[in-house]
């Protein structure tokens, strides 16, 4: 069978290096399985990387960096109220993470602890959240003992916990659904003053 043309090969490693170690697990994947899967000798894989775990922190790069811009996008078509906008970001999460399951399961599912041992683990970053409910704090619209660092710790976890185990078996309910039960724990909506 002959090789594939040599100048797709990385994006071709990306996709191999990601449908294994969504499938298999990040320790249980060599970079010769990568390799042989992308329709490459192992030598292109080491032009590229120098170890599967660089192809997995790429790997995270890159849909961090997706999950970002999503967010942001759907911040700018947001009405400027903090719910809408929460809101927006949260339905743009969900459906970035249907649209690229394997990805958002790889990047922030339970395979990336396993990762830690070799590289540090990447992570989408809690501050614009905290900063977000810091100066809604300020101006009175949420509670003043809210640790807002805390709160926008606990919401990540909360919201990427959930897609997950939305991801493992979607049907369990709908992405509206996902999406208004999320809004319900955000903390602009669950700590804004008069709430309760």
């Amino acid at each position: 069978m002959p090789r594939k043309k040599i100048e797709d090969a990385k994006p071709r490693l990306i996709a191999s290096g990601l449908s294994l170690f969504s499938r298999l697990g990040i320790e249980r994947v060599n970079t010769n399985a990568i390799a042989r899967r992308a329709g490459v000798g192992i030598g292109t894989f080491y032009v590229y990387y120098p170890d599967k775990y660089a192809l997995l922190q790429e790997v995270q790069i890159r849909t961090l960096a997706g999950l970002r811009d999503v967010r942001v996008a759907a911040l700018r078509r947001a009405d400027e109220m903090p719910r809408a906008q929460a809101e927006a970001a949260i339905a743009a999460v969900v459906r970035f993470a249907a649209r690229h399951p394997e990805a958002y399961r790889v990047t922030l599912g339970r395979e990336r602890a396993m990762a830690t041992k070799h590289r540090p683990v990447i992570s989408e970053s809690t501050h614009p959240t905290a900063e977000i409910l810091r100066s809604l704090q300020q101006q009175g619209q949420i509670e003043v003992d809210l640790n807002v660092d805390l709160a926008a710790r606990a919401y990540a976890a909360t919201e990427v916990g959930t897609i997950l185990w939305w991801l493992d078996d979607p049907s369990r309910c709908d992405a509206s659904e996902l999406v208004a039960t999320l809004l319900k724990f955000h903390p602009v909506v669950a700590c804004r003053i008069g709430s309760r």
